[in-house]
């Protein structure tokens, strides 16, 4: 992957040796846990999935946290997403020892601005990623000079053989979440996965989707500081601030129009949108409308009220717009805005 993707930064050599010492550290446990899991993963039978989708930075985490509370449900966390090829046999004892490693220096988890814990949800692309599938787009986010090549090849042009291989590597992690989890429903979040709606929707036929847009201003510096964190602390390679800026403009553009064109194809008993600011302010009411319009059963209240009450450290962002961002915004994400406006 090295090697295909442009090398290494100089000053990413440290963090790219810890990479690689992660695979080989654990590749006796990943080969022992293909022998005594696999067959079984294979062979269990998938409740229906729930597709969060949404561009980077659109609300999807506190989306998939919050349909995540309904104990009919699992989905994919930062251990079983970083450990994916390992998690079965090693979650019981490694995870609460690095979750107490963690609270004891304070390590703060950047992209969501709180403190680490290892349940909390994430993209299951970055599972792929780890299981070392060369279907995942998150390689572009560990080698950031070829993100667009990477999501050009496995989300936007996907040809039959992209579209083969990343089926057959999701629907294996998929399942083997449901699987480590005694058989529950598995809610699904990966951005990327909003311009493969269709494919998707075609492959789990009745899987629910439920979409969340936010401010496209929002959605662009809420983006700038993901990809400040990629870049500081998990990329091997460096970007510059125009670089950023017209990866993530491009991005957010070609990711919307590929919705656009698809959403039409699936029925509304399958796929149901929400605003980021409705649910923030009325979560309760926001994931009733979406519960009864998916029939995903009755609403987890007491759950959702506890998680509510309790959730303190995460404080909205504000974020100013200079008149020269809000121009190229305005001129070259023309016509976007009106994706949601019946929502």
């Amino acid at each position: 992957m090295t090697v295909k993707n442009g090398g290494v930064s100089l000053r990413c050599i440290p963090l790219w040796l810890v990479y690689i010492v992660r695979f080989i550290v654990f590749e006796p446990v990943r080969i022992a846990e293909r022998l005594l899991y696999d067959r079984a993963i294979r062979c269990h039978e998938l409740p229906p999935p729930v597709f969060v989708l949404g561009h980077w930075r659109s609300g999807t985490s506190y989306l998939q946290t919050l349909l995540n509370l309904d104990p009919q449900f699992t989905t994919s966390t930062i251990y079983r997403s970083l450990f994916s090829d390992v998690f079965l046999l090693t979650q019981g004892w490694l995870k609460p020892l690095l979750n107490s490693y963690c609270r004891l220096i304070g390590l703060k988890y950047a992209i969501q601005r709180t403190t680490v814990d290892l349940d909390i949800p994430a993209e299951a692309d970055l599972g792929l990623c780890c299981l070392g599938s060369p279907y995942s787009y998150t390689w572009g986010h560990i080698f950031p000079s070829r993100f667009s090549q990477w999501i050009d090849r496995q989300v936007l042009s996907v040809t039959e053989q992209s579209r083969t291989g990343w089926l057959e590597a999701y629907d294996y992690y998929i399942r083997k979440l449901s699987y480590g989890s005694q058989g529950r429903g598995v809610v699904v979040k990966s951005p990327g996965d909003t311009a493969r709606l269709s494919i998707l929707a075609q492959r789990y036929p009745e899987a629910k989707f439920v979409v969340i847009h936010r401010k496209p201003e929002d959605v662009f510096h809420s983006n700038r500081y993901l990809w400040g964190i990629i870049l500081k602390k998990h990329g091997l390679q460096s970007l510059d601030t125009k670089q950023v800026d017209s990866l993530i403009i491009e991005n957010y553009r070609a990711v919307m129009s590929h919705y656009d064109n698809q959403r039409e194809a699936v029925s509304a008993k399958r796929l149901v949108e929400v605003r980021h600011d409705d649910l923030c302010d009325d979560p309760l009411g926001e994931l009733g409308k979406i519960y009864a319009q998916l029939g995903l059963g009755s609403l987890p209240i007491d759950e959702i009220r506890h998680f509510i009450q309790h959730q303190t450290e995460y404080k909205v962002q504000n974020y100013t717009t200079s008149t020269k961002i809000q121009d190229r915004l305005s001129r070259e994400w023309s016509g976007l805005d009106r994706l949601f406006e019946s929502v």
